[in-house]
């Protein structure tokens, strides 16, 4: 499968194979490497009481930390993610990981709640490295094992995302938030560094000006019929997992369960299901088409958005809710990623660029809209707005199918 890339008016590199086999261990590095350092975006979520009571201000003040660490890692998205089309990627992963290094012990030595918020903007920003892992996974892998190779690297990204929630709190308890971030610093530094030494050596690659290369993206987006199709579809389905998943705490912590936050907190534990479902589903991938898996992970989202509904009383539903809706997100994210890829090997990095904006938006905007319909409706309002997200993208299956069949008679 391939479909035309915008002209940037001068040639970029193609995607092509490495000049030599590549070993598996090198994925495997990739994988840990993306776990490390996807967890550095998440640290503060568990330790902003641990936050407010070192640097003396509230907690919803501290809040702010959080924030600062999404909107840097969405900046990185868009601002550094592009070069992967046009750069080296050693070299732009090691300097990544440098400034991303020097980030986090700016922030464990942070005096005060600016210092640290500003370090965190920046740890946001250049930790992006899992978005440029996965495009080059996805170009070093042969292509009989790509999308399995890209779920395994997904599976390292799952992984650092909930253990930096489980650990990092655990650990912040412990020893100080400060702790946190200089292991985090230690692991950035020492996973990355392996899997850059691991990387083969790349040719030089025609540079293309920088502008210029974030200009191409709308015309990416506008040019690419799958693209589009992939953006919207894992958008609606990344915003119905969203939806629930931030407001999960107000519905455990709440009258009727009444749990704790660090009780509620560990739940997120049940949503390791979707790393163990990962693998199969890449090689289903890479034995047919993804096309399957994402009607499935639709259907598993909707059956989760009833169970959820029903765990309003009944708190076994919830648990297995959380496990669907988890392989429904993992199985469209590692789908709908080697869908695009297969269609735009000369433009990968730009291609993840578009889908992980639009799908930081769309989570962005579902949480807000969540929000306003627990207080509004309840849980079961939750519940709704997620099972209309997952029809949305329930409809927008029709389109990609007839794509990928006009473009394999093609």
């Amino acid at each position: 499968m391939s479909e035309t890339s915008p002209p940037l008016s001068v040639a970029t590199a193609p995607a092509s194979a490495a000049p030599h086999p590549v070993r598996p261990l090198v994925f495997t590095a990739m994988a840990v490497c993306s776990g490390a350092t996807v967890a550095n975006v998440y640290l503060a979520q568990p330790l902003l009481q641990l936050l407010a009571d070192s640097l003396g201000v509230s907690k919803s003040s501290a809040g702010v930390v959080v924030t600062c660490a999404q909107f840097g890692y969405a900046a990185g998205i868009l601002l550094l993610v592009p070069l992967g089309d046009s750069r080296r990627r050693r070299p732009l992963l090691t300097a990544m990981l440098a400034v991303t290094t020097v980030a986090l012990l700016c922030a464990a030595a942070a005096p005060d709640l600016a210092l640290l918020a500003s370090a965190v903007a920046l740890v946001g920003a250049a930790t992006v490295i899992p978005q440029v892992l996965v495009p080059l996974a996805s170009e070093l892998a042969p292509p009989e094992r790509r999308a399995g190779v890209v779920a395994n690297v997904q599976i390292g990204l799952m992984t650092g995302i909930v253990g930096s929630r489980v650990i990092g709190g655990a650990l912040g308890q412990a020893l100080g938030w400060r702790s946190v971030y200089l292991l985090a610093a230690l692991l950035t530094a020492a996973t990355g560094a392996f899997t850059v030494a691991l990387l083969p050596k790349e040719p030089a690659r025609p540079r293309v000006p920088y502008l210029q290369l974030l200009g191409s993206l709308p015309r990416l987006l506008g040019s690419s019929a799958a693209l589009r199709q992939s953006c919207f579809v894992h958008g609606a389905l990344f915003g119905a997992y969203n939806a629930t998943w931030t407001t999960l705490v107000l519905l455990l912590s709440g009258d009727h369960y009444g749990y704790g936050s660090a009780t509620a907190g560990l739940f997120g534990l049940v949503g390791l299901a979707g790393a163990f479902a990962a693998p199969w589903a890449g090689r289903f991938i890479d034995r047919r088409s993804p096309l399957p898996i994402i009607t499935g992970a639709v259907v598993l989202m909707l059956a989760a958005a009833g169970l959820y509904a029903i765990g309003g009383s009944v708190l076994a539903a919830v648990v297995v809710a959380i496990a669907l809706a988890n392989i429904a997100v993992q199985w469209s994210q590692i789908a709908n990623q080697a869908r695009i890829f297969a269609f735009l090997p000369d433009s990968r990095s730009r291609a993840n660029t578009v889908y992980m904006v639009t799908v930081f938006l769309s989570g962005a905007i579902t949480a807000a809209l969540a929000s306003a319909c627990y207080g509004a409706y309840g849980w079961h309002g939750v519940c709704a707005l997620q099972a209309a997200l997952a029809t949305a993208a329930l409809l927008g299956l029709p389109f990609a199918r007839r794509h990928d069949q006009g473009a394999a008679v093609t």
